[in-house]
């Protein structure tokens, strides 16, 4: 059984509502919850302020993943590794990787939909294939995250899945817009033996202010699902010598 802090957050390429550059406010942000894990979406931007590396070096995490203009990356105080980019449909993708804890592995899953019905279908279609979630090499616990955008028309919902449970903390889960949220378009689901146990979005009033949609932070912890054999003491009995028989 392991614990630790996962992050879910749309940097918007690390600009405000107004355009205008806040890296060091999403650093801040994200240095300020004390997470161990950050799951990040629309990292990269035309300016090289923004890069990912820069981000990391200003939250003291390392940088996994790739730095182009709307792509999906980690932060992570964990060793990740088996990354790897799937194509979603519509210049959205799905990045996969693994961490290792004391004694067990977690399987992460980092992406972003599209708010169009039949383009999310298709895309959760995807998601939902052998290629992914529906395949065999996921059998330890598995995180998803990332920006689900607005699934107003009841289509596409990742939820349909009875294996894929949304992550019930926090309660109130909505985080756009950043002013007055109202939506839930950052989420985090599970899928194996992992769980939430606490969770919240950051209302910051700096954060409202400034970001177009609110990060989610949840506290997560993995269950042991080995199973300890129970050995009965064993009784030792004196061997009786067999009566003779006689004919």
């Amino acid at each position: 059984m392991a614990r630790f802090r996962v992050m879910s957050y749309d940097l918007n390429h690390q600009r405000s509502r107004s355009g205008e550059l806040c890296a060091q406010l999403c650093g801040q942000m994200i240095r300020q919850q004390g997470v161990d894990l950050v799951l990040l979406q629309r990292v990269g931007s035309p300016q090289g302020e923004t890069s990912l590396q820069r981000l990391a070096e200003r939250v003291g995490l390392a940088a996994y993943g790739s730095d182009s203009e709307g792509s999906c990356a980690y932060l992570s105080r964990y060793p990740l590794h088996n990354l790897q980019t799937t194509p979603l449909g519509h210049d959205d993708v799905c990045v996969r990787a693994d961490f290792d804890t004391a004694s067990e592995r977690v399987h992460l899953l980092n992406l972003t939909l599209n708010w169009h019905p039949s383009k999310r279908l298709k895309q959760v279609a995807r998601l939902l294939g052998e290629e992914l979630l529906g395949g065999r090499s996921f059998p330890c616990a598995t995180i998803i995250g990332g920006d689900f955008g607005l699934p107003l028309w009841g289509c596409g919902q990742v939820a349909f899945n009875p294996q894929i449970v949304r992550a019930k903390h926090p309660l109130w889960r909505a985080n756009y817009p950043a002013k007055f949220p109202l939506w839930g378009r950052e989420r985090i689901y599970f899928q194996g033996p992992v769980t939430a146990i606490s969770g919240r979005i950051i209302t910051s009033k700096e954060a409202k202010s400034t970001l177009i949609q609110l990060p989610l932070v949840v506290d997560v912890e993995t269950c042991d699902t080995r199973k300890a054999l129970r050995i009965t003491e064993q009784v030792r009995l004196n061997a009786k010598h067999p009566k003779p028989v006689c004919g």
